[in-house]
């Protein structure tokens, strides 16, 4: 699997497979140009067409060079559970340890199991909650529900690198 790094000003095209991992269009227009975004292209050298990746990751750098946040993760529908996610996560944290960093932290809706259970089989364990942070002063539309629960609070998570 090859991972290539992506310049800010050439990521454009991926924002469709960024909103495959955060409901807010707006909050994803924010943070599209921060950090380093990491891609996966197709195995056979040719992006997939509608998001031009398999898969992708936003790191961004923590408060302090200890600690890094995975902002973002999305793996193509076709592309998933397949592994994508988990050896990409595998090569970020390979850069990570030699870049001398020590913690990597993670946050997912709380009503997303789906991604919870994704990131605690990775060895992530829940370090804390930020209650109804998904609202519509984020972008985020009343009323979205994964599963039957409502989405409303955040869920921190974190692994040491």
């Amino acid at each position: 699997m090859k991972v290539r790094e992506v310049p800010p000003g050439a990521r454009a095209p991926l924002l469709s497979l960024l909103l495959l991992a955060d409901d807010s269009s707006a909050e994803v227009r924010r943070y599209i140009g921060r950090g380093r975004l990491f891609v996966v292209d197709d195995p056979a050298g040719e992006a997939l067409p509608e998001h031009q990746a398999l898969a992708l990751a936003l790191l961004l750098p923590g408060p302090d060079r200890t600690s890094a946040e995975l902002r973002s993760i999305a793996v193509a529908e076709p592309a998933q559970r397949r592994g994508y996610g988990r050896r990409l996560i595998g090569h970020i944290l390979q850069l990570l340890r030699a870049e001398g960093v020590e913690r990597l932290e993670v946050a997912t809706a709380t009503c997303d199991l789906r991604a919870i259970t994704f990131y605690l089989r990775l060895g992530f364990r829940p370090s804390r909650i930020e209650r109804d942070y998904f609202s519509p002063e984020r972008g985020y539309p009343d009323g979205i529900v994964d599963d039957g629960i409502p989405l409303r609070d955040r869920i921190w998570l974190d692994l040491g690198v």
